[in-house]
Formats: structure tokens, sequence, C-alpha cells
């Protein structure tokens, strides 16, 4: 039985549509800004602008800003899908994965706490990650499993995994899964440039490039849901797909909290297993601009490819969405099957990379596989197979 996706959407910086998306994709666009932060500190960011609660301000303006986002992804997905109302009938798992969960809610009441001595009632909903995947449950009126991965930057790969377990399981016909962050507060940005992980650019033209030269990530916020589908379910309505999972797999370094295993040797394993003997037309690459991820990257592409199939990362158009960036990572694939094109990879600096197949210019040619490598702070490996029917 094959897990076929029926509808995707997204909400990011610049981004409010599958459209906008394709635009971005297509055309190399940048969507990141200068933001400055307390303390001084000034990072190139992605950051939503757009009115979040437009889709139901009554109940979202009481919501935190990360169910907001990942409600409106979810409604664009289900909406292409075609199952808006028609959802209640249906056996619907709902998994949302996340890095820094509800933080921003956590660091404000923090914050008026100490100050003021004040904190609200929904605080507690607010600041719990669960309520991310709750909050997509009880929008839509779903009464399935409801499940919150706080899984580092492969949580929403792993939603994805795990959907298509349980659809091939038996246990659901639908899984609404997906990814959602904001994390752009002092104590997130503060930590991750006492790493020494983010871009310190203050160009957005030139922070954040994939297979550059380790000058650090830019952190974005954003949220993508795929809906899962099981084949029966599918066919009994007549619905189009936008394609099929066709492979998944995840594993862990076992090395540290703080460190993954620089050699690839488990990132390697993950997209074999995944992969089972397919070859991908092109690497959707988590890449992002610091040297032990885009070397590990470049180990796994030279094991398994040599300088057979082209690599790609959006990362410098889009920043880092932490753990959203598998499930936007597999829109962007979406995307490109259904259009036949491969994005490029921009502000790369091939010095380093000499021998590796980067897209460096959008590519417009027969797509039909795209395989996704995610990978975590504190050792995950995760990668999906998306392909064409």
């Amino acid at each position: 039985m094959k897990v076929l996706i029926t509808g995707y959407g997204i909400k990011a910086p610049k981004i409010q549509s599958v459209s906008d998306f394709k635009d971005v994709l297509e055309h190399g666009k940048i969507i990141l800004e200068m933001i400055e932060f307390n303390h001084g500190l000034q990072l190139v960011c992605g950051k939503i602008d757009a009115d979040l609660t437009a889709l139901c301000p009554k109940v979202l303006k009481r919501y935190p800003r990360t169910a907001q986002m990942v409600i409106g992804a979810a409604h664009d997905a289900i909406k292409m899908a075609h199952l808006i109302n028609r959802l209640q009938d249906k056996r619907v798992g709902v998994i949302i994965g996340t890095s820094g969960g509800n933080i921003t809610e956590v660091e404000k009441w923090s914050v008026k706490l100490q100050k003021n001595n004040q904190i609200s009632p929904l605080s507690i909903g607010n600041m719990n990650a669960n309520a991310l995947s709750t909050a997509v449950s009880s929008f839509f009126d779903l009464h399935g499993m409801s499940l919150t991965l706080c899984n580092s930057c492969t949580a929403s790969t792993d939603a994805i995994n795990l959907g298509k377990t349980l659809i091939e399981a038996g246990q659901f016909d639908i899984c609404i899964v997906g990814g959602v962050e904001s994390t752009l507060t002092d104590v997130v940005v503060q930590g991750f440039s006492k790493l020494r992980l983010t871009s310190r650019e203050t160009d957005p033209a030139v922070a954040g490039g994939p297979f550059s030269d380790d000058s650090g990530f830019v952190l974005s916020e954003g949220a993508g849901v795929l809906v899962l589908e099981s084949e029966h379910s599918a066919q009994s309505r007549n619905v189009i797909a936008k394609g099929w999972l066709e492979g998944a797999y995840m594993n862990q370094d076992g090395i540290s909290i703080y460190h993954s295993d620089s050699s690839g040797a488990r990132m390697i394993e993950a997209l074999r297993q995944c992969l089972n003997g397919q070859v991908p037309d092109y690497i959707n690459s988590q890449a992002l601009g610091i040297k032990e991820n885009d070397t590990v990257e470049t180990i796994v592409h030279r094991t398994l490819f040599g300088h057979s199939v082209p690599i790609t990362s959006i990362k410098g158009m889009t920043g880092h969405y932490l753990g959203a960036t598998g499930a936007i990572q597999a829109i962007s694939s979406l995307i490109s099957i259904e259009h036949q094109f491969i994005p490029p990879t921009i502000k790369w600096n091939l010095t380093n990379y000499p021998d590796l197949p980067i897209v460096t210019e959008t590519k417009y040619e027969e797509v039909n596989k795209v395989a996704i490598t995610s990978h975590g702070y504190g050792g995950n490996n995760s990668c999906i197979l998306l392909s064409k029917l």
C-alpha cells in the first residue's frame, strides 16, 4: 500500500501560499531581513510579518504564535486535499514536529512574571509544546491521536516518517503531519550566538550560505504541513495525489546531547536505508552553512553517489526552520516534482566543495524522485524519499 500526499501548506517569511513558495524557489529569492534583539545583537533572520490570525481571529488571537502558524499551514494543506469539513468521518492522526516548541511563550511570560508579577490563565496552555498538535486537532474537530514531537531539527521529518508508519499499520486513514518553529527570542539567538553557529553577516544577500565558508546559518520561523493518506482512502474519493512517500528512515548517532557524528556514518546508513536501492533525481539537502553540517552532507553524497546525483539546499533563500525544516524541504520537493525544476543553492562557495554537483542555478529537467536529508543537534538523522505517482 502506498502512502500518498494529497495536500500541503506553508507559512513562512514572505510566503503565505504554495504559489509564493514556488516563486521563491524558482527564482532564488531571499526572504530574510536584519532583526535587532535585546543587548544590541543584530542578526539576519526570517520573520513572518503577515497576520496569522486572519483565518479565525476570535479563536486564534488567544493562541500562541506557533499554533497560529501551524493551523494556517494545516488549513491550506487540508484545503488542497479537498478535505475541509470532510475529516470527521475519517480516522485522522495529527503529528507536529518542533525543536523550540512554545519557547517564545515561555520567555514572554517569564519576563512578565519577573517584572510585574503578572501571568495569564492562558499561559500554561500556551507554553505547553503539546498545544501545537492539540491546536490542530481542536481547530479542525479531530479526535484521533494528537502528538507533538520535540525532536530537534529532524522533528518534522520524523513526524512524516511516523505518519507513514501509522497509516501502513492500518491505524489511520489520514495523518496530518509537519512542523512549526518560532524561536526568534533573546534566549535562543544568544545561545546560538555563543555557539558561534549563527551568521554574523549583516547583509541578507550574503548571510547563511549553504556549502559556503562556515559563516553560520540563519534562523527562520515557519510552518509546513502535509496531508498523508492511504492509497485506499485517496482512491475512494477520487482525489489526485501530489506524490507518494516512497521511503523514510531515521537513526541516532548516540554520542552526546551536544554533538553529532562528524564522520557521517549514521547519516550514510539513514539515507541508504531510506532509498532502499532507488536513485533520486536530486538531493534536497539540509546543508546550512556551518562546517560540520555541510561536511557530513558532502561525505554522505560522495559515498553514495559520487558526482552522479545533483544536490541543492534551499537554506540560502529561506534560512533554517529548525524542527520545521524537513516538512518545508518536503513541500519544496513536491513543488519541484510538480513543476519539473531543481531549485538553486544560493550564496555558495564552491572553493570548499569543488567536486560536489551543487545546483547553483534553477535547473529545468525531469524530476520524479527527491531525497531529503535532515539531521539535528544531538545526533538525530532522518531521511525521506518523495516520488511522483
